[in-house]
């Protein structure tokens, strides 16, 4: 079995790729082959996603979306037939009930996406409200139960009937600085990064000073002469070489 996202334009970043596999591995209790992240942008948009359809036509596959929150053990979500979210039940009426956040298929679905291949220049300019609506109106497809809720209806609170609910248009909910019981299950990337620059900070200054140290051990072996009061004296000649001034 295999897990598959997508990570393209600016929209989304490393940070992003690295949580959802940390949420999938800590809370989810999936077990999986192997972690795929489609990267190439050949359209500029979400239509990105359906080089899946054509790179994996074997097995069991799991795709999530960079901005679903997983936060307990999910339900068997593999699905023999190409299997996404219905979002009728949470949310008004719109152009498509269909919501690709979540999708399974297992063996080969190529179809899907040779037929967007053939004319993918007037699916592009006709679904200009997204994916989901081609779904909802070119192929056969199979809706998942009420597994995924959106965040919307549960910012002040976590949804326990659930194992994982998706942001939809409220993707400044991973963005550092935002905080709530959803971001208690984030990578905590920030942190780490921050202690790490801080350790690195640490590090230079220890070597500047060590480096610092030997060479005056250095130049006091040598009986060369060197004010401690004239660090900012020390310069770099054209030719590279380290002078000592005064």
């Amino acid at each position: 079995m295999r897990i598959i996202c997508c990570k393209f334009g600016k929209k989304f970043t490393d940070w992003h790729v690295d949580n959802l596999k940390h949420m999938i591995d800590e809370y989810s209790g999936l077990k999986y082959d192997s972690f795929e992240v489609i990267t190439d942008d050949l359209y500029g948009n979400w239509f990105n996603k359906f080089q899946m359809y054509d790179r994996f036509r074997d097995g069991e596959n799991l795709y999530f979306d960079l901005d679903v929150i997983i936060y307990n053990k999910l339900p068997n979500l593999i699905r023999q037939n190409f299997t996404l979210l219905d979002d009728t039940w949470w949310r008004k009426p719109a152009h498509t009930p269909l919501n690709s956040s979540v999708v399974s298929w297992t063996g080969d679905v190529s179809y899907i996406w040779d037929k967007f291949k053939k004319y993918d220049e007037f699916f592009i300019t006709t679904y200009t409200r997204g994916s989901d609506e081609w779904y909802y109106k070119n192929i056969k497809y199979e809706t998942f139960d009420r597994v995924c809720p959106s965040i919307k209806d549960y910012l002040y609170y976590k949804p326990l009937s659930y194992s994982m609910c998706t942001l939809g248009q409220m993707h400044h909910l991973q963005e550092k600085g935002w905080s709530g019981w959803y971001s208690n299950y984030f990578f905590k990337h920030w942190i780490a990064a921050d202690s790490i620059s801080n350790f690195s900070l640490l590090f230079l200054k220890s070597f500047l000073a060590s480096s610092f140290s030997e060479f005056l051990i250095a130049s006091n072996s040598n009986k060369a002469s060197f004010n401690a009061n004239t660090w900012s004296a020390l310069s770099w000649s054209s030719n590279k070489e380290l002078t000592s001034v005064g």
